[in-house]
């Protein structure tokens, strides 16, 4: 389950490094790759901690795990490559 979590991240990491503008790409796109790799192994922990413990399971499981990861990665990824909708008088 923790590998469609990290294709999906690490698509929005190669995404947002094609659309950044910003320099030094290269060591963003590390940090985003090495971030896309390491939340899913994270998660997974907590996923299966959390169903041990009978405290969370079902579709609210699956929105931890998938939903919130993902929002919060592409928003992080947003801010990180100065990436959004800005005037044309605002750009360098």
């Amino acid at each position: 389950m923790f590998l469609y979590l990290i294709f999906i991240l690490l698509l929005i990491s190669f995404a947002c490094f094609k659309q950044g503008r910003k320099e030094r790409k290269g060591l963003r796109l590390t940090l985003s790759i090495t971030l896309a790799i390491m939340l899913p192994f994270i998660l997974e922990g907590t996923a299966h901690s959390l169903v041990e413990t009978q405290v969370i399971e079902g579709t609210p499981l699956i929105l931890l795990f998938f939903a919130l990861p993902i929002i919060f990665f592409t928003s992080f990824q947003l801010l990180f490559y100065e990436i959004g909708n800005m005037s044309k008088g605002e750009r360098p």
